[in-house]
Formats: structure tokens, C-alpha cells, sequence
């Protein structure tokens, strides 16, 4: 362990993973369905679990546990400190109303991305099953892809999946190298639920990468290409520069 490694709490580790978990779409866990899913034994999760109960964060049914509001808070440092509520969420939901969808943003955290705004008429994207919170992959949405594209190659690829063979990425970089042309990612058909997505880069005002990606998700046959490029596109690209400071 180096002298950086000393310093670091693997028990506070443990206890966020715990809470992570209860982000997988299931209503209550077990505490051998979270020392499964964290792979930690029953008696490390359970007084896990356990500790969080105390705290406030969790809450029992029987014997399935599951998060409470009070988990919500975790997140309103961030929100605050990058002015989210104050700055960027009115900007966005100023813009849905120009483009007449409503817009949200989603930022880069490790190899994916994470939604942090959502504006409230965003029905849209939560019937794609997506809301505030929801993790994004990078392949294959639109947000991720818009990301993707406008990071440099090596940073790129350094967040693609370990796994994904030569000819996929090959195909990915093909690919990334149009969106970053055109200024834009397209993805049709969002989770088989006849929905697209298209989604231009965010940056901040230091950064030549993008950090994240804003975009919108639209019923099939709702708007012509003409109007995908002259109305939504450019809106998005100009509530990007609306926000970066921010980002």
C-alpha cells in the first residue's frame, strides 16, 4: 500500500458501493442480493447495511432493504456547487421551450455518463427509461457517442469498454469521426421504444474535451432532417455555450 493508499477509508468504500447498488432498477434488497452485487460477504454487508439503517440512509421491510430521500442530499453538493438549480436548469428549460423538447444534460463519470439535469416535462426520456441519476453508457446513446466524439482519440478509446472487439471499435471510430463532423450524434430508436436521440457535446470553459453531452429524445417521424439541423442542432449547441461555465 503506497502512502496515498494509506490514507484511504476501504470501509467508507464499502459503504458507498452499498448505496450504489440500490441504483439497479429493484424495488428493495436483500442483504445477500447487495453482498452479491457489491461482492462482499454477508457479514461485512450486513453491518453495512446496517450502519447506513442508523444513519437514516436505508430503511427496512422486512427484510429487504432500500434507500430513503435522505440519500437524495447526497448529491446537492454537487448540484450547488456547480450551480445547477441557479444556472444551468432554467437555461435548459428555457431552450426545451425553443425547441419545443425538453432538454437535458448528462456528464462524464469514469466510463459513462450520469444524467444531472432532467428538466421536469421530460417525460420523454423517462418512458426510455431514463431520469436524474440514471447512468448512460458511452456506446451506443447518443449522449455518449456526442461525448465520445469530442474527446481526443486516446481519451476516447481509454473509456471504451476493455472487451469490445477490434472490429467494433474500428467501426466506433468511424463512426465518432462522422458525429465529430457533422457536430452531432443521432441514435434511432431509442431502447425499442421508438424513440430517437440526438445529442451535441458539452464543454467546460477550460476544457478541449467534452465533459458530457445535451440532447433531446423525439417520437419517430416528429421532425424532417431540415429541421433536426436548422432548429435543434444549433439551439443545442448554443445551450451548451449558455452553460459552460458551469461544467
Amino acid at each position: 500500500m503506497t502512502e496515498a493508499d494509506s490514507e484511504i477509508s476501504l470501509t467508507f468504500v464499502k459503504g458507498l458501493a452499498v448505496l450504489r447498488a440500490f441504483g439497479k432498477g429493484k424495488e428493495g434488497m436483500t442483504v445477500a442480493e447487495l453482498a452479491r452485487e457489491v461482492g462482499q460477504t454477508r457479514a461485512t454487508t450486513r453491518r453495512l447495511v446496517r450502519t447506513l439503517e442508523m444513519l437514516g440512509y436505508v430503511t427496512a421491510d422486512g427484510t429487504r432493504y432500500m434507500p430513503t430521500p435522505l440519500t437524495l442530499k447526497l448529491g446537492l453538493g454537487f448540484l450547488h456547487s456547480r450551480s445547477i438549480g441557479q444556472l444551468v436548469s432554467p437555461v435548459l428549460h428555457e431552450e426545451s421551450l425553443v425547441v419545443g423538447e425538453p432538454v437535458s444534460l448528462a456528464l462524464l463519470s469514469g466510463n459513462e455518463l450520469v444524467y444531472v439535469v432532467h428538466v421536469p416535462t421530460a417525460a420523454k426520456i423517462e418512458m426510455a427509461g431514463y431520469t436524474t441519476g440514471s447512468s448512460l453508457p458511452l456506446v451506443k446513446t447518443a449522449m455518449g457517442l456526442a461525448t465520445l466524439a469530442f474527446r481526443s482519440r486516446a481519451g476516447a478509446i481509454a473509456l471504451l469498454p476493455p472487451d469490445l472487439p477490434a472490429p467494433d471499435q474500428q467501426a466506433l471510430e468511424q463512426a465518432l469521426d462522422t458525429i465529430k463532423a457533422q457536430g452531432f450524434a443521432h441514435v434511432p430508436d431509442v431502447n425499442g421504444k421508438a424513440f430517437h436521440a440526438i445529442a451535441v457535446p458539452a464543454f467546460g470553459l477550460k476544457t478541449q474535451d467534452a465533459v458530457g453531452a445535451l440532447g433531446i429524445v423525439y417520437p419517430n417521424g416528429q421532425y424532417d432532417i431540415d429541421h433536426l439541423h436548422d432548429v435543434i442542432v444549433p439551439n443545442l449547441h448554443k445551450c451548451a455555450r449558455y452553460i459552460a461555465t458551469a461544467l
